[in-house]
């Protein structure tokens, strides 16, 4: 294990895999959030529309925004779990993981899902920000000094 790992234990990895449940759940299940003028996403829409420093965010803006974002913590998170040497690893592994996701849209959810290559590519920007974000931790915060692994003798 890494200095980095035993710094972190095994904490990248367990928020890795429930923030992969998370984005599974909101990426691969039939029916999106709702999207209808009256809903959250609506209302939240029409509240930046209404005020000038926030006009410029309109739907197709936010929803790349949002692909972006909720990529960061995959590519973070696999980051800080393969180390120093493999961070990059987040970027692809988080393109890899966008092209299931897409194809998958697009094909078996093709009724209530649209893949679209937009979203692959946001979504593998945000996966390579978020990876780069890990390397930049990782070099900030160095490794912990290995501990002499031989048994003291006791006299």
């Amino acid at each position: 294990m890494t200095g980095h790992g035993r710094r972190m234990g095994d904490a990248p990895l367990v928020l890795l895999i429930l923030y992969t449940l998370f984005i599974g759940l909101m990426t691969l299940t039939p029916y999106q959030l709702d999207v209808s003028p009256g809903g959250p996403i609506g209302k939240l829409l029409e509240f930046f529309a209404a005020h000038r420093l926030t006009a410029w965010l309109t739907y197709t803006r936010v929803e790349l925004l949002a692909n972006v974002a909720m990529f960061i913590p995959f590519g973070f998170l696999l980051a800080l779990h393969l180390g120093r040497r493999r961070w990059w690893l987040g970027w692809v592994a988080g393109a890899a993981f966008t092209c299931i996701i897409e194809g998958t849209q697009a094909t078996l959810l093709s009724p209530t899902r649209y893949g679209t290559i937009s979203d692959l590519v946001t979504n593998t920007i945000g996966a390579g920000v978020g990876a780069v974000l890990g390397l930049i931790l990782m070099v900030i915060l160095p490794p912990l000094k290995k501990q002499d692994t031989a048994d003291p003798v006791v006299r």
